[in-house]
């Protein structure tokens, strides 16, 4: 009886441990968020980056998901308290997070031009008689969001130095994403958007009409590139093993290709932290307190 007793007592002890040893490893299984802000479809841009995603995790040795929230301060508040580990975001993100958390600059990404930096752009469709920015007054204009650089911050500053007052002379709302602005104007809910120099290219299979049916009305100053941001939780070795690992990605066509599509990034850089004090200025003249920009 007593051997009986012992081998059933010594059978739930193997099984209890191999239980807690799963656990375990379960706990100590390394998982990096990667956040993006929600510039179109918030679950088709995150579908679209999980191969990306996937190529990472596996130089990093760590699995990778994909992070994005409703509105671009919502990634931004997630580094800060290092809910997400780094992300891929504008640059006007890029410098609140600085400025409110202390996070670092990675690497900036290369444009289509292949420049660190790109141009917001304001967009009117080609029936329109507006032909200036002058023109703007009086009429309904669709920005982005207010942490975006060319869906706001950029082509709001553009406005006033037009003389536009934009809580005065325009009618303006937020519409969440670079799709939803393009819809807006289509539809001829407004008169104009503010986006990137890009937006038509990148959206003419969502929208086939889109080089017909709109133009440029004008162009910003160059704004720095997206940027890729790291949450001061993270150890300088994980630092050092993201930036490593995304080098190594832009030597992968396919790979480096889903960035392309996405955010055009081309390849990245060292990035220069000069060149964000220029947000900072644009920032001032849009009477934008950085550090309280909630």
């Amino acid at each position: 009886m007593k051997k009986i007793f012992l081998t059933i007592f010594s059978i739930i002890l193997v099984f209890s441990l191999a239980a807690c040893s799963q656990k375990s490893s379960t706990k100590e299984e390394k998982v990096l968020k990667l956040g993006v802000v929600p510039s179109s479809n918030s679950e088709k841009l995150v579908d679209d980056l999980e191969p990306f995603a996937k190529a990472l995790g596996e130089k990093l040795g760590v699995k990778v998901e994909v992070f994005t929230a409703s509105s671009y301060i919502g990634v931004i508040e997630g580094i800060g308290s290092g809910s997400v580990d780094f992300g891929i975001v504008p640059p006007f993100s890029a410098v609140l997070s600085n400025k409110q958390s202390n996070t670092k600059n990675l690497l900036v990404g290369k444009s289509l031009n292949g420049k660190p930096g790109y141009h917001a752009e304001i967009f009117v469709r080609k029936d329109s008689n507006i032909k200036s920015l002058e023109d703007l007054k009086g009429k309904k204009v669709a920005f982005v969001d207010p942490s975006s650089a060319s869906g706001y911050v950029y082509p709001g500053a553009m406005l006033k130095d037009a003389g536009i007052d934009l809580n005065k002379d325009i009618k303006y709302q937020f519409s969440g994403g670079h799709d939803k602005s393009i819809q807006l104007l289509l539809n001829k809910d407004v008169d104009a958007i503010a986006s990137y120099e890009n937006v038509i290219k990148k959206y003419t299979k969502e929208f086939p009409t889109l080089k017909e049916d709109v133009r440029g009305l004008a162009k910003s100053e160059l704004i720095p590139g997206v940027t890729v941001v790291v949450s001061n939780n993270v150890d300088e070795q994980l630092k050092s093993k993201i930036k490593q690992a995304l080098l190594e990605i832009q030597k992968e066509k396919e790979t480096l290709g889903i960035l392309t599509n996405l955010f055009n990034i081309t390849g990245f850089e060292e990035p220069d932290d000069n060149t964000y004090k220029t947000v900072e200025k644009i920032s001032e003249k849009m009477n934008i307190d950085l550090k309280k920009v909630k």
